[in-house]
C-alpha cells in the first residue's frame, strides 16, 4: 500500500512540472548540456581593439628629388641599420651618392638658353631708362612749348586781355591752371588705357575707349574769337599790337604834321613865284615835296587801317592757334609716350616672367645637383623607404640597394627619432564614431607581449584610407596614430602592436558575453537557463567591447544564460502577408531603418546571434 502512495506522489509532481513547463510561455526543456555563462554585476571597460605597427612620430626622411624622365640611380649608400654618431654628424659622413652625371649634362644645356635670357632681360631693362629718360625729355619740351605759346599770345594782346580771352573758351590762362589742365588730362589718358586693357584690347591705337578732351573738336576755337572787338571795346592790353598800333599812329600824326608844313611851304612858294622870285622849277620841287608828304599821310593811315582790321586779328587768332596746338601737343605726346611706355614695360614683364623662370630652374637643378648626395645631419639609425611607406605604394617603388633606379619623389632612407613612438593603426568604419582625440589607450607589442604600455589617440583622419580601399572597395578604414607615453628601449620601428583604445569606462552594470545574446525581428533577447530547461528573455541591451556587452533591463546578476541557441527552439514566424498589407508612414519607415542601423552598429554579431 505504501509502496503505490509513494508512487502516485512522483506521478503527481511529474505531471505538475510537466504542467508548469508546459503553461510557461517560452520556457522549454533540454539545454542540459549546453554551454551557460552567469550575468555578472561589476565596471565594464569598452575598448576597440586593432592591430597595427609602431613608428617613429618624428623622423627625418630622404627622398629622391632629381627630376629626370628615366630616374637616377643609386651609387652608394649606407647599409640598413647603421648607427649615425654625432661624430659622423659632425664630419657630413656620406649616407647616400647618386649618380648625377646626366643631371650634369642638363645643367651645361640649360646654361646656354639662361645666357641668353639674361641677356635679353639686362637689355630690356636698360631699354626701359632710355626710354623713360627720352619720353620724359619730350614731354618736357612739349610743356615749355606749352609756356612759350601762352607767353607769346599774352605778349601779343597784352596779359590782361588774353587772360580774359581764355578764360571765355574755358582754357588754361596761367601756369596754375596750366599745371591742373595737364592733370586732369594726363588721369583721362591713364583712365582710357586702364578700361582700353580691362576691356582686353592689345590694340594700343584703338581710339574707340579713349574720352574726348575739351579742346578736340574740327574747329579752332580761335576762330570763334571776334578780336576786331578788341580795338572797338578798348580792351587790347598793353601788348605788343597795342605798341604797333601806337607806332603806326605816331607815324601817320608826324606825316599829318609834315603835310600841314610842307602845305605851307608849297603856298609861300606860289606866292614868292607870283612875285617871281623864284623859278618855276623852284615851285615845281615844292610841289613834288607835297605830294611826297600826302602819299606818306596815306600810307600810314593805311598802315593803320590794314593792322586794325587785317593783320591784329590774324596775329592775334595764329597767337591763340598756336597755343592751342601746344596744349594739344603736349596732351598728344603724353598719350604717345604712354603707349610706347606700356609696349616697353609689356615686353620686360615678358622677358622679366622668363628671366625668373629660367633662373627658378636653374636654382632648381642645382638644389638637385646638391641632393644627391646625403649626408649625415641626425643621430639615429639608419632604415630603407619611408617612415611611412605600406604595402600598396611599396609595390610601385623598386626596392632600396646600391645600383637600383629611383623614382621622383621615392623616399631613401630614413631616420627615426627614437625618444618619441607611436602606433599607426586603422580604424574600421564601424568603430570610428567611438574614437576620440585624447581616449586613453593600452598598447601592447607582439615581441614583448609581457608589457603593457599606455598612449593616447593624437590623430584620426577625417577621410577613409584611399589605399586600402583600392582593391577591396567595401573596406573603409581610417587611419589613426597613437602616441606612446614615455621612452622604451626595447621598441623598434615597424614591431606589430595590439591598440586597445579605451572608449569608456562604465560602473556598476550587468553584462554577460557577447555570443548569449541574439536577434530577432528587432529584439534582443537571451535564453535565460531555469531548472525545467530554458526560457527566451527580452533584453535591452547597452554598450559592448569584444568579449561582454551590456544589459541595461532583463536579467540580474547571478542569472545563467545559454552561449548559443538550443537545437530545438523554434524562431517565430512572422506573417509576411500581413506586414505587406498595413501600410507603413515614410516617417516611421524612416526611423525605423534609422533604427535598425542603430542596432546593427550596436550589435556584437550578425545572424541569430546578436
Amino acid at each position: 500500500m505504501k509502496k503505490w502512495i509513494i508512487t502516485g506522489s512522483v506521478l503527481a509532481v511529474l505531471v505538475a512540472v510537466f504542467a508548469v513547463s508546459r503553461g510557461s510561455g517560452d520556457a522549454s526543456k533540454g539545454g542540459d548540456d549546453m554551454p551557460v555563462a552567469v550575468a555578472q554585476k561589476g565596471d565594464l571597460i569598452i575598448d576597440v581593439l586593432e592591430g597595427g605597427n609602431i613608428q617613429a612620430l618624428n623622423f627625418l626622411e630622404f627622398r629622391n628629388e632629381v627630376k629626370l624622365p628615366n630616374g637616377i640611380k643609386i651609387l652608394e649608400i649606407i647599409e640598413e641599420g647603421y648607427y649615425v654618431t654625432e661624430e659622423d654628424v659632425a664630419k657630413g659622413k656620406v649616407l647616400v651618392r647618386l649618380d648625377q652625371s646626366e643631371l650634369e649634362e642638363a645643367i651645361v644645356d640649360h646654361d646656354v638658353q639662361f645666357q641668353q635670357t639674361d641677356a635679353l632681360y639686362a637689355e630690356a631693362k636698360q631699354n626701359i631708362e632710355i626710354q623713360e629718360s627720352e619720353a620724359l625729355s619730350e614731354i618736357k619740351a612739349a610743356r615749355q612749348a606749352l609756356r612759350f605759346a601762352l607767353l607769346d599770345f599774352q605778349k601779343f594782346v597784352g596779359a590782361e586781355a588774353a587772360q580774359e580771352t581764355l578764360k571765355k573758351l574755358g582754357l588754361p590762362f596761367d601756369n596754375d591752371s596750366l599745371a591742373s589742365y595737364e592733370k586732369e588730362a594726363t588721369d583721362l589718358i591713364v583712365k582710357a588705357f586702364d578700361a582700353q586693357k580691362a576691356n582686353g584690347s592689345g590694340d594700343e591705337s584703338d581710339d574707340s575707349n579713349v574720352a574726348s578732351f575739351a579742346l578736340v573738336a574740327n574747329d579752332s576755337l580761335a576762330s570763334n574769337v571776334n578780336f576786331g572787338d578788341f580795338l572797338k571795346e578798348e580792351v587790347l592790353g598793353d601788348g605788343e599790337a597795342e605798341q604797333t598800333i601806337r607806332r603806326m599812329r605816331d607815324e601817320a600824326l608826324v606825316a599829318s604834321s609834315e603835310l600841314s608844313v610842307v602845305e605851307e611851304s608849297v603856298e609861300g612858294a606860289k606866292r614868292l613865284h607870283e612875285r617871281e622870285f623864284i623859278t618855276k622849277q623852284t615851285l615845281e620841287n615844292e610841289l613834288v615835296g607835297l605830294d611826297k608828304a600826302r602819299l606818306a599821310l596815306q600810307r600810314s593811315e593805311t598802315e593803320l587801317e590794314l593792322f586794325r582790321d587785317y593783320e591784329f586779328p590774324k596775329e592775334a587768332e595764329k597767337m591763340l592757334s598756336l597755343y592751342e596746338e601746344a596744349l594739344l601737343s603736349l596732351i598728344r605726346t603724353k598719350r604717345e609716350k604712354l603707349a610706347l611706355m606700356s609696349q616697353i614695360y609689356a615686353k620686360y614683364r615678358t622677358v622679366k616672367r622668363r628671366y625668373e623662370l629660367e633662373l627658378k630652374k636653374r636654382e632648381n637643378m642645382e638644389e638637385q645637383l646638391a641632393s644627391c648626395v646625403i649626408r649625415a645631419s641626425q643621430v639615429g639609425l639608419v632604415a630603407y623607404g619611408g617612415a611611412n611607406t605600406d604595402y600598396y605604394t611599396s609595390r610601385y617603388y623598386e626596392g632600396i640597394s646600391s645600383g637600383a633606379t629611383l623614382k621622383v619623389g621615392q623616399p631613401i632612407i630614413t631616420i627615426p627619432d627614437m625618444s618619441k613612438l607611436g602606433v599607426e593603426v586603422k580604424i574600421h568604419e564601424s568603430h570610428i564614431k567611438k574614437i576620440e582625440l585624447g581616449q586613453k589607450v593600452y598598447i601592447t607589442a607582439e615581441s614583448v607581449p609581457d608589457k603593457t604600455l599606455t598612449g593616447r589617440i593624437a590623430k584620426v583622419a577625417v577621410l577613409p584610407d584611399s589605399n586600402a580601399s583600392r582593391y577591396n572597395p567595401s573596406l573603409k578604414v581610417y587611419p589613426a596614430t597613437v602616441e606612446i607615453e614615455g621612452t622604451h628601449e626595447f621598441l623598434k620601428p615597424g614591431m606589430s602592436a595590439k591598440v586597445e583604445v579605451i572608449v569608456d569606462e562604465l560602473e556598476n552594470v550587468t553584462y554577460v558575453p557577447v555570443q548569449s545574446v541574439f536577434v530577432e525581428n528587432g529584439q534582443h533577447f537571451v535564453f535565460r537557463k531555469t531548472l525545467t530547461g530554458y526560457e527566451r528573455q527580452i533584453v535591452e541591451i547597452g554598450a559592448h567591447n569584444n568579449d561582454f556587452i551590456e544589459l541595461r533591463k532583463g536579467l540580474e546578476e547571478g542569472d545563467q544564460v545559454f552561449l548559443k541557441m538550443p537545437d530545438d527552439y523554434q524562431p517565430a514566424q512572422v506573417d509576411k502577408s500581413r506586414i505587406a498589407r498595413r501600410p507603413v508612414a515614410p516617417a516611421a519607415k524612416e526611423k525605423k531603418e534609422d533604427a535598425t542601423a542603430a542596432n546593427e552598429e550596436e550589435k556584437p554579431r550578425s545572424g541569430k546571434n546578436a
